[in-house]
């Protein structure tokens, strides 16, 4: 399963589901032991070796337990709060390294509404300013400057 989980002030405060239009069983059985896995990755491998103060980062969590990283993000804006709010994880307070909120889709009555897509969350979000509308527009601009070159060459 794939987790993105969000840093604040070098402090992990939030941990969510990525597959938010799925309620997936297993994770509720096992969501205790995820959050002490997840923590321990945190605290072991990410927290000692990245220096920012916020940002997200993606794991996945293999069958034999194993954890992951997948990416890294940076926090608020162009990245995809989830089952969070941005406000949400701004006000977390996590004096405690215990004190990590972890959401997961706990029943089906909990798949985020409007997302029953076969197209994953983050693609869905193409509004100006989202992370798909930033990347088109540098796109856009990459063609243009090919094309200026080509014609300025031929």
């Amino acid at each position: 399963m794939e987790f993105r989980c969000f840093v604040r002030n070098q402090k992990l405060v939030g941990i969510s589901q990525r597959e938010v239009t799925t309620f997936y069983p297993i994770l509720l059985e096992k969501k205790d032991d995820l959050l002490l896995q997840i923590q321990g990755f945190f605290n072991n491998y990410v927290r000692t070796k990245f220096e920012s103060e916020n940002y997200a980062f993606d794991i996945y969590v293999t069958n034999n337990e194993r954890v992951k990283i997948v990416d890294f993000n940076t926090w608020g804006g162009f990245t995809l709060s989830l089952l969070f709010t941005w406000d949400e994880l701004e006000h977390i307070h996590s004096e405690e390294e215990d004190d990590v909120e972890f959401r997961i889709v706990e029943d089906r009555c909990g798949v985020r509404p409007g997302l029953k897509t076969a197209v994953p969350y983050d693609y869905l979000d193409t509004s100006s300013g989202s992370g798909w509308d930033q990347f088109l527009r540098n796109a856009d601009e990459e063609l243009r400057q090919q094309s200026r070159s080509t014609e300025a060459g031929a």
